[in-house]
This record gives C-alpha cells, structure tokens and sequence, in this order.
C-alpha cells in the first residue's frame, strides 16, 4: 500500500570545503571548513526535524552526515548514487587549467553543457542515470515522510533535469552556492513538486 501522504525532501548541498577554490572537485576527498559545518547546520535548523537522512559516500557529505544523524538518532544510508559527477583528468584542476591542459576537450565540455565528458571523466548521460535510479529507488523505501539527503551541486542539476526537464543550460544557470537547498515534494502516482530552491 502506497502512502497517501507526500514525502518532502530537503536535498542540501555541502558547506565550504577545505582546499583551492572553483576547482572541479568531483570524486576527491576534502573534508569541510569549520565554516562549510556551520553552513549547513544553518540551514537544517530551519527544515528540522527529519525522519532520515541519506548521504553522498564523499568526505565532505558523509561527515557531517554521519554527525548530524548520531546527533539526531537518525537512521543514515550512504549512497553512491549521489556521488558528485567524475571530473576524471580534471580533478582539481581550475576550468582555466583543464582548458590548458585539454584545450578542445574542454570547448566540447564546456559548449555540451557536460554532454561531453572531461577525459577519463563521466558523461552527463551515466550520471543523470545513476542520480535518477537512485533517487526513484530510495523514494520506493518506507523511511519516513520528511528526508534528508546530503549531496553536491552536481547531483541537485541531475535531479532538476531528471525530475522537472530543466535542460542542461537550464540547469547550469542556477547558482547553487555552498549549503544550497532545494526542497521537493513526492506523492506516488503524481509528478514531483518543487517546493523551494535556494
């Protein structure tokens, strides 16, 4: 028996993360500043309380998602669904350092809105793919009406495609700054509903 009522899900994107800046930071593993921490707290005191909480498995989701659950005696699952696109050669780099590095791989990327992918990277397609059954297969577990889920600005793009057809140009046009929220409410058998971005 499906619920009849919504569940309303807070997706909240990672603080202020230690290391260089405007980086592509995909797969790597930077933990969060005492600021990135504070961030986000922030903005979970105003959607609070929750019934669950799942988490992207990188350092600087997984953390504080590990704290904020003991904390809260939240059941937690870490999901490698809502990984933050693989940036592959590009790890790290800066867009004017991987436009150096790979200078027409880069217009490619840059031009495809990620529909080409960074070498050795992942593409746009594999990712929304991974990001939609994993967001669909969560949603089929009985875990409670208000989620949780800690994740990058990357994966809240593949749920805005994936969820709601904003196309990659779209999508990539909204700022999503650091400990950025969007809030969407599910009811089986309806379409979703964006509650709230940013």
């Amino acid at each position: 028996m499906h619920n009849t009522k919504p569940i309303v899900i807070t997706v909240l994107r990672h603080g202020a993360v230690d290391g260089r800046a405007q980086v592509f930071r995909g797969a790597s593993a930077e933990g969060l500043t005492a600021q990135g921490i504070a961030q986000m707290q922030q903005v979970l005191n105003l959607h609070a309380p929750f019934d669950c909480i799942a988490s992207s498995p990188l350092h600087r989701c997984h953390e504080f998602a590990a704290n904020y659950a003991q904390q809260n005696a939240l059941p937690l699952q870490v999901l490698p669904c809502f990984s933050e696109l693989n940036f592959g050669d590009w790890e790290g780099l800066t867009p004017n350092e991987a436009a150096a590095h790979n200078p027409n791989e880069y217009a490619a990327f840059s031009a495809s809105h990620g529909a080409v992918a960074p070498p050795n990277g992942e593409t746009l397609a594999a990712f929304r793919a991974r990001i939609a059954h994993g967001w669909h297969a969560w949603l089929k577990h009985d875990l409670g009406e208000q989620r949780l889920l800690i994740t990058h600005a990357g994966v809240m793009r593949g749920l805005l495609m994936e969820l709601f057809d904003f196309t990659p140009a779209q999508a990539f046009q909204i700022a999503l700054p650091e400990a950025a929220c969007l809030r969407i409410s599910h009811l089986h058998g309806h379409a979703p509903f964006l509650l709230s971005l940013n």
